[in-house]
């Protein structure tokens, strides 16, 4: 599922998140984790007082999740034109799924043959010139058909070629029967698998109901609910999972209230810019301020596994994840200062991964979300390749999310055209293996070289860039960033099997 983003955007005064109702039955609600960790969940009935509902400035549809900048700017041209070429919100959950399987939302200047925009529309049939099917206006138009399309011809009364509105019947079948009535993919299936994503999104750009928001996560990952406070804006899951679950867990005046992103903006060396830390602030000269900072920094290290944390800081000493053998340690604030701030005497510091709450620190993935199949194994040899093969070949003819293996940080992205591994990016995890993706269709969304990334977290797509015969990620080890080794038995030896 496509990775929706953790801030809110705001077109207007307020931040808030979002819940939807299922477009499928009036009435009925569903709830779906996104690959961030997200759980979009309705509540029954009208928002109570005091809930992001009551409270949100604005018309509905001024605050929702977010894709990135220009993918959202993307939905948002595809959704007003099929609003006002009266579409349903049915046939915009159509569109929104075909531009994501197409194109990623992306108005990509490449593709298949001649294809080209977020539509994938190819000139040599029909669909415009390429200046046209790369314009985002034009190209939904086509895609929506009837009257609206650019290529309407009234004395047939349908657009040729035919966009969604002149399919005999579209209404009544599924997401991805309707997008492939229109698109004569070859993978016909694979709209399917954002219907939930292009539901949410839609919901959210015309107006779906703010109600509330939790996290969920993999494996043991706690879920705590939301805290509407301004400090959450800005946070990664696992930040948020700290700041939700301490809230649930302790009361003022046990604890004052947190400092987030916008709290710490002076520091551009810590966490905190980056969203990955919370501050737990104490009453100042509170008689319990010792004890009670002392209990909560140790209920945070005994949960630190479900909640993502990498280390913590409290009264001159630090906990971290990766040293966890040695219990407290004594700290030293880099600059030397002994005033309460800096040696956290008054604060605890909780810096966390991103979104690793429930993998575990160290935890290895696979690489490929979804099904696939091996076409090529470590060591094969022969035309296809100028040496041995130096990796493992996943396969599949959908555009599969690739994620990271485990946490490490981002050391490479970089497109080779059409040779060698083409769209690739490599990991550098701590223990110094490096691990490698390449061939990918598309990049992550923000994604950027020395971005620190946790077990899971998407990287970009399945694709077919570069020395292929066929969509697939090549899969590469290499222990200490040396010569690389079978992924397959290193993989499995930790507890993966691809």
């Amino acid at each position: 599922m496509f990775v929706l983003a953790i801030v809110a955007a705001v077109v207007g005064a307020a931040a808030a998140v979002m819940t939807f109702m299922s477009l499928g039955s009036e009435g009925s609600e569903y709830s779906v984790c996104d690959s961030d960790g997200l759980l979009l969940q309705p509540q029954s009935g009208a928002a109570a007082a005091g809930s992001p509902a009551a409270a949100a400035d604005g018309p509905p549809g001024t605050e929702y999740e977010t894709l990135n900048g220009e993918q959202l700017q993307n939905a948002k041209t595809i959704i007003d034109v099929g609003l006002d070429a009266g579409v349903s919100e049915f046939g915009l959950v159509v569109a929104i799924a075909t531009a994501m399987q197409e194109s990623k939302l992306i108005n990509v200047d490449y593709g298949d043959r001649d294809s080209l925009g977020l539509f994938q529309q190819r000139p040599s049939t029909g669909w415009g010139t390429p200046e046209q099917v790369q314009d985002p206006v034009f190209a939904s138009r086509a895609f929506f058909g009837g009257p609206g399309s650019p290529h309407w011809l009234a004395p047939t009364n349908r657009a040729e070629p035919p966009g969604l509105l002149d399919i005999v019947g579209w209404e009544s079948m599924t997401v991805a029967e309707a997008a492939q009535a229109v698109q004569r993919s070859a993978f016909p299936d694979a709209y399917a698998q954002w219907e939930q994503m292009a539901r949410i999104t839609v919901a959210g750009i015309t107006g779906g109901d703010i109600d509330d928001i939790v996290l969920c996560g993999p494996g043991e990952a706690m879920t705590c609910p939301a805290t509407n406070l301004d400090a959450e804006a800005g946070l990664t899951p696992d930040a948020l999972r700290v700041l939700r679950c301490l809230a649930q867990e302790y009361a003022y005046p046990d604890i004052a209230g947190f400092a987030g992103v916008g709290d710490r903006p002076a520091n551009p060396d810590s966490d905190h810019p980056a969203g990955r830390a919370v501050d737990v602030l104490f009453i100042q000269g509170g008689a319990m301020t010792l004890p009670k900072g002392n209990e909560i920094a140790q209920w945070v290290v005994d949960h630190a596994a479900a909640l993502g944390v990498k280390y913590v800081i409290w009264y001159e000493r630090i906990w971290s994840a990766e040293r966890s053998d040695e219990g407290w340690r004594p700290y030293e604030h880099p600059s030397g200062a002994d005033d309460d701030t800096s040696a956290h005497r008054d604060h605890i510091h909780v810096s966390v991964y991103g979104n690793s709450a429930g993998t575990g620190v160290g935890s290895w993935v696979n690489p490929v979300q979804g099904t696939y199949t091996i076409t090529a194994r470590f060591g094969s040899c022969g035309d296809l390749w100028q040496a041995c093969h130096t990796g493992i070949d996943l396969a599949s003819p959908a555009a599969r999310p690739i994620v990271a293996a485990s946490a490490g940080v981002v050391t490479t992205i970089a497109d080779l055209g059409g040779t060698s591994y083409g769209r690739y990016i490599t990991l550098t995890h701590p223990d110094g293996t490096e691990t490698w993706y390449a061939h990918l269709e598309a990049y992550a969304p923000s994604l950027g070289v020395d971005d620190h990334v946790a077990a899971g977290q998407l990287l970009g797509y399945m694709g077919a860039t570069g020395n292929v015969t066929g969509r697939h990620l090549h899969f590469e080890v290499r222990p200490d960033g040396g010569a690389p080794t079978d992924p397959a038995p290193w993989m499995a030896d930790r507890g993966v099997e691809l």
